[in-house]
């Protein structure tokens, strides 16, 4: 038998909670019906809360190196200026959650896909042009009439 056989690797944990409280959380912010910045900040607020305390209970606190620092302070604004995007679409009744919501996470998957390619050198295979064809169509046939 194999060394951890029957094991789950972690990685598959996190995919689970990303999936669980990454979906689930925007439809739980649509009740609320607070879009805009405040609700935005509210969101974070919360978030970052969370994060702290998982990183004191870690005790894995200890400041990057300069050049990581600047990528995550480039990163933080993008994603702070998502988050305010997604918040008011989240929170908006124009388009049904079920359609606005799974097609910007696919948009976000794509990109994702294509920045790993031409930033990290990822290798382009045909499992993955196939699924980034099929992540394009997903978006063509739930996209907002």
């Amino acid at each position: 038998a194999r060394a951890g056989a029957g094991r789950m690797k972690p990685e598959y944990a996190w995919i689970l909670i990303v999936s669980l409280f990454w979906g689930g959380y925007p439809l739980v912010a649509r009740g609320a019906n607070l879009g805009g910045p405040l609700g935005a900040l509210i969101l974070s607020t919360v978030s970052l809360t969370t994060i702290l305390a998982a990183t004191w209970w870690t005790s894995s606190f200890a400041w990057p190196a300069p050049a990581a620092a600047i990528r995550l302070v480039i990163a933080g604004a993008m994603m702070g200026i998502g988050l305010l995007a997604f918040n008011a679409l989240a929170v908006s009744r124009q388009i049904d959650a079920s359609i606005s919501i799974p097609v910007v996470a696919t948009g976000m998957l794509f990109v994702s896909v294509l920045a790993a390619v031409l930033f990290f050198a990822e290798p382009i295979a045909l499992k993955k042009c196939v699924g980034l064809a099929l992540l394009v169509a997903g978006i063509a046939v739930l996209r907002p009439a």
